[in-house]
């Protein structure tokens, strides 16, 4: 067994339920930059400047709680104060806690190896996933697999190891399904594209935007769980309607 084998094996073992390598120039070209007023996406060259290999990690995401989010900015939008506004702004997301823990130890693993690697989740992570061969872009926008269909969430290693890269994903798993397309309460979603200002998760991230419109944030309020004042559990209508991997729950 080869390094890049053991490394993906390593990576099965920590808990990552789907692994693959691409490399710099197989990603190049690939949408960058500031993405509407939520993040900005970078390429691997910018996050690590000797980079050599991209490794892309899908985490199963086998219930719903591991999308609620913590974000300390909503208190002020409910009208608690707290000594906690007069810190900086506080935002966590539990899938991606949880993977961080994991790539780093993944980083780790690379480290005690010879090699420099870092975790990233700057770089465009679905793209880059369909070039690693993990599965296609959605008409949900998402990340579709074949086993696990959406319900993955998505991590990168960045390291100067020379890797075997893997073939990217050419199949459409949609076809002609349109069930999360119709699934949508907001009407947010046309066949792999999404408008970002009827999306409910957008919504309850920018609870004071001003581009969404008052029937999504009603919407929002009213289907979004909101556990605790300072809490919100993601919206994944449209990561239920998909057949694909429903039976992996």
């Amino acid at each position: 067994m080869g390094f890049t084998e053991d490394l993906k094996k390593k990576a099965i073992e920590v808990g990552f339920a789907t692994v693959g390598v691409s490399n710099p120039d197989m990603l190049s070209g690939l949408p960058h930059g500031k993405v509407w007023n939520v993040y900005t996406l970078s390429n691997p060259e910018e996050e690590l400047p000797n980079v050599k290999s991209v490794i892309l990690m899908g985490y199963y995401v086998w219930d719903k709680a591991f999308n609620i989010q913590v974000d300390s900015a909503r208190l002020r939008d409910v009208g608690i104060h707290s000594d906690i506004q007069r810190q900086a702004v506080e935002s966590y997301q539990l899938y991606y806690e949880v993977m961080k823990n994991k790539a780093w130890i993944m980083t780790d693993y690379l480290t005690k190896r010879g090699f420099e690697s870092i975790q990233s989740l700057s770089i465009p992570l679905k793209t880059s996933a369909v070039k690693c061969g993990l599965g296609c872009q959605g008409k949900n926008t998402l990340l579709i697999t074949p086993n696990y269909g959406p319900r993955v969430r998505l991590i990168s290693v960045l390291t100067n190891a020379e890797l075997d890269v893997d073939e990217p994903f050419k199949e459409d798993l949609c076809q002609s399904c349109q069930k999360c397309v119709i699934a949508c309460p907001t009407k947010a979603l046309e066949p792999y594209r999404l408008k970002i200002n009827r999306c409910m998760t957008y919504s309850a991230e920018n609870s004071s935007a001003s581009d969404v419109d008052q029937d999504v944030k009603e919407l929002e309020q009213k289907l979004v769980p909101t556990p605790t004042p300072c809490s919100y559990i993601e919206c994944t209508i449209c990561i239920e309607a998909c057949p694909i991997g429903r039976n992996q729950v």
